[in-house]
């Protein structure tokens, strides 16, 4: 959807009825119309599959057999499909901006604030995953990002719409998820009078005035409304972008190799040029694209993107793409339309066992000719049902007999059981992953086999993410050129940083990825915080506090902060508790220590003491030594007066005692030979 308000700057592209671009409408849909109508045909069967339609079996498989009776549907499919719908919901991700250098961190969460408050205020994940679930039934949807300014004229709301499959028209031989080779998009909504008018209030007469009697065109025919006749007040809002080509300057750098398109006037850029003259300035013509919006098949304006950006507001969400495939309607394919067969075998064998089941209960009668009094009683069923036999019936009772029922064969049940197993393996889904596994099986091989399951999925998901990263890219483009800083500095609460509005800042500087979905970017931050100390960053409780989303969360934190302090101060006591038991632990080892020391000083001395002892008492003994051959002179002077046989006597007397003093001698001087420890060890 696209407005075109006067605010904007772009009234003098208003046209009346531009038969150009009218015309080139008109020839792409005749063109187009056959393969297109192909495509919408099958996307139409998918939807029904989907929906369980049953009158779909008599008109897709006309060859079955029909025998007045209903045909009976057991929707498989859209337990799968709601299956891998529900698990992108339950894991839905959001938009964030994550920064190529560390320099640039500040610019990357401004955006990051910027996308979540405005995909918040929109519900676009809400939006993104109406458009997975389409994608997963017919095999593409287009997100369409547009703004909208009747609320704010100044800078506009952002805002994403899901577009199902029977109401665009897009280039057959596009390739490229991000559109960029696309030649055109034609969309088509009904809207109201009222609605049409508030987009563009310049044209309220001329829409108020439409007659809505006349939008039957024959195009966008697999559209609810078509089949809604009766509808005046609705009319045919059709946007048709194509791809264009427009002027554009681009200033070079020789010197640093750098080019930056220049988008202000020719006045400002003449003095730009004057202050840098090394920069030189270039022509070039660059992609765009360009839209024409047609009221009830009048072309009421045609010219540039009123969005400012050079991109389709489009971002196709798809399921299985392949382009190479020559035959369109097989191009884009969903999930159902791969399990449309085995769906239909499946019930149509639910339908045999049916009636196999209700011929047992009733199989029929045979009833000889001329036997009944009413012949219409050989079709009555039900319970307590009478039968009038004539009096002259030829065979009497036995002229009726009843049909024995066929038997249900145990392979039958086998075969209808080994279908509901082969929708699933079709689909790439597992019991596992559905949630309905009867099998005792150990956890971890559980795990495995959900896994496994995922990863034939992972196709489908990782469509989406590039479709997320996309949509974040295009969602800062139209955010830079639309948004006004004040309005930025309303949102995220802070001043804008200086390459917030630089266009070649999402090119070199940052990145847009996937996050978790929260409601608010409050909750993201607190998210990403959260995990941060769950990994052992010491992150403080108060600012994971202040970042929570808590009721209440004032009081909770003076309570906490009173806990922590309490805590504090009893961790204090604690450590100087243990502070002053080590000490004291400290200083006895200390006083053992110098007792040690003590203990082997005084050691010590002893062996001195000994020593000096042993000294003394060798002295002594000399001293002995000495005094005996004193005293030994004394007896041989006392000896001089007594006659030879005394003299004889003496000297013998004298040798036994000087032998008894050599071995007293020997024994002392082996005695001093001893080191002082082995003396002490002798003591």
């Amino acid at each position: 959807m696209a407005t075109t308000y006067g605010l904007r700057g772009f009234e003098e592209f208003y046209t009346d009825d531009d038969k150009d671009i009218k015309s080139r409408m008109k020839q792409i849909y005749n063109d187009t119309a056959t393969i297109t109508q192909e495509r919408w045909l099958q996307q139409s069967i998918d939807e029904r599959f989907y929906a369980g339609d049953q009158s779909l079996w008599n008109e897709f498989y006309q060859s079955i057999p029909i025998a007045r009776r209903k045909q009976f549907n057991f929707n498989k499919i859209k337990r799968i499909v709601n299956m891998v719908s529900g698990y992108q919901r339950r894991n839905r991700k959001s938009l964030n901006v994550v920064p190529v250098e560390n320099q640039d961190q500040q610019t990357s969460d401004q955006f990051s604030k910027l996308l979540v408050w405005a995909n918040n205020q929109e519900k676009t994940m809400n939006t993104v995953s109406d458009a997975f679930l389409g994608s997963l039934i017919t095999g593409m949807n287009l997100l369409s990002v547009w703004m909208d300014y009747r609320t704010d004229p100044f800078s506009g709301d952002l805002k994403v719409d899901n577009l199902g499959y029977n109401s665009y028209l897009i280039d057959v031989n596009f390739k490229k998820q991000d559109l960029s080779d696309c030649n055109y998009i034609w969309t088509r909504k009904f809207l109201s009078k009222i609605q049409i008018a508030s987009l563009m209030p310049e044209h309220k007469k001329d829409i108020m005035k439409m007659n809505g009697d006349s939008n039957k065109d024959g195009y966008f025919n697999f559209l609810p409304e078509n089949y809604q006749m009766n509808q005046r007040d609705f009319l045919p809002f059709d946007e048709f972008w194509y791809l264009d080509y427009r002027d554009a300057t681009v200033i070079l750098d020789p010197v640093n190799e750098e080019s930056m398109e220049w988008e202000g006037p020719e006045e400002n850029l003449k003095m730009f040029l004057m202050r840098y003259p090394q920069l030189k300035t270039k022509k070039i013509q660059k992609q765009t694209c360009k839209l024409a919006i047609s009221v009830n098949n009048r072309v009421l304006y045609n010219g540039k993107n009123p969005y400012k950006v050079d991109k389709y507001p489009f971002i196709p969400v798809m399921a299985y793409y392949q382009p190479e495939i020559p035959y369109y309607e097989w191009r884009i394919q969903g999930m159902v339309r791969g399990l449309r067969d085995s769906q239909f075998i499946l019930n149509r064998r639910q339908q045999i066992l049916l009636d196999v089941l209700e011929s047992q209960v009733n199989s029929g009668l045979k009833v000889m000719e001329d036997s009944l009094v009413d012949d219409k009683d050989a079709f009555k069923s039900g319970q307590g049902q009478a039968l009038f036999i004539k009096k002259d019936a030829p065979l009497g009772l036995q002229s009726i007999e009843k049909i024995m029922p066929a038997d249900v064969s145990p392979a039958f049940i086998q075969v209808i059981d080994q279908m509901n197993t082969d929708i699933m393996e079709i689909s790439g889904v597992n019991e596992e992953l559905l949630g309905s596994a009867e099998d005792d099986k150990a956890g971890i091989l559980s795990m495995l086999r959900q896994g496994a399951g995922l990863t034939t999925l992972q196709i489908l998901f990782d469509n989406l993410d590039q479709s997320l990263s996309n949509l974040g890219g295009l969602e800062i483009d139209m955010i830079q050129a639309n948004f006004s800083p004040a309005k930025v500095r309303r949102v995220i609460e802070e001043e804008p940083s200086e390459q917030f509005f630089n266009k070649t800042f999402q090119k070199f500087d940052c990145v847009v990825v996937e996050g978790s979905d929260t409601a608010t970017q409050r909750m993201q931050a607190f998210q990403q915080a959260l995990h941060l100390k769950e990994i052992g960053v010491p992150i403080p409780s108060e600012f994971l506090l202040e970042m929570s989303t808590l009721q209440n969360k004032t009081k909770v934190i003076e309570q906490i902060q009173a806990q922590e302090q309490q805590q504090a101060q009893q961790q204090e006591m604690q450590m100087q508790i243990q502070m002053q038991e080590l000490q004291a632990r400290a200083n006895l080892a200390n006083a053992r220590a110098e007792a040690d020391k003590g203990l082997a000083v005084e050691r010590e001395s002893r062996v001195y003491s000994n020593l000096s002892l042993m000294k003394e008492r060798e002295m002594e003994g000399v001293k002995d030594l000495e005094q005996a051959t004193l005293d030994k002179i004394k007896a041989i002077k006392e000896l001089q007066g007594i006659d030879l046989d005394q003299i004889q006597k003496a000297l013998v007397i004298i040798e036994q005692m000087k032998g008894k003093e050599e071995a007293a001698a020997d024994t002392g001087g082996s005695i001093a030979k001893q080191s002082p420890i082995e003396q002490m060890r002798g003591m």
